[in-house]
């Protein structure tokens, strides 16, 4: 595929929302509705067995046999996760070929998912939160997930709540998925949480989605400010 083409294909995939620029990492990234819809064939067709995942690809690729798709799979070197891409590809581009829907798949497979990171806190992860601690004594850590409710409607309250900490409040945000020895060490066993801290040393954890002021309060009993 020469690189106009890809590019080409780009464009008809952000049109779509199957792509978007994500905002935290500045890459491109699978939008969230579209990972939405792409978990359930990953649900469906990840655990397959060979038999089922190569009786799938002779129905959607029109061929003889499953044993004639288990030979172009192994030939063309096809996945359970590009298959998984190229059915949610299909449902939402009806008029595209499966040539086309081939060639966007195999580019959508090599993208992450968007970050459920909010673009108004900095970005850490397991690697970085301690350099974050290491710049702020006092420091507020949300944690986030994709396809979570709660954080959804948590993401519209940030804005007020982000203006009612305590200004030398710093405050990061990470993906709770992506980073286990964070959400271990800190014992963060749900999203969104909100995790606060002084000088490195944890002070509380508040869970599950929670308004502007309670938050603001809580700030204020620990830190000593509104």
């Amino acid at each position: 595929m020469d690189e106009r083409t890809t590019e080409a294909y780009i464009d008809t995939l952000l049109e779509e929302d199957v792509l978007v620029h994500d905002e935290v990492s500045d890459e491109l990234a699978t939008g969230e509705d579209f990972q939405g819809h792409l978990e359930v064939y990953l649900d469906t067709y990840m655990e397959s067995d060979d038999e089922e995942f190569h009786e799938t690809l002779a129905e959607v690729f029109d061929l003889p046999s499953a044993e004639a798709a288990a030979e172009r799979a192994e030939e063309l070197g096809v996945t359970r996760e590009e298959l998984s891409v190229f059915l949610t590809l299909r449902a939402r581009l009806e008029d595209a070929s499966v040539e086309d829907l081939g060639q966007m798949a195999a580019i959508v497979t090599e993208v992450d998912p968007q970050s459920p990171i909010p673009e108004q806190v900095h970005p850490v992860d397991d690697d970085s939160y301690g350099d974050f601690f290491a710049e702020h004594d006092r420091a507020a850590v949300t944690v986030w997930k994709r396809g979570c409710a709660p954080c959804d409607g948590m993401k519209e309250d940030l804005d007020e709540i982000l203006e009612r900490l305590p200004d030398d409040l710093a405050v990061a945000g990470l993906d709770g998925e992506a980073c286990p020895d964070f959400c271990a060490s800190q014992e963060v066993n749900t999203a969104p949480a909100v995790v606060f801290f002084e000088d490195g040393d944890r002070l509380d954890v508040v869970s599950g989605r929670t308004s502007p002021e309670p938050l603001a309060e809580r700030a204020a009993e620990l830190y000593g400010s509104a």
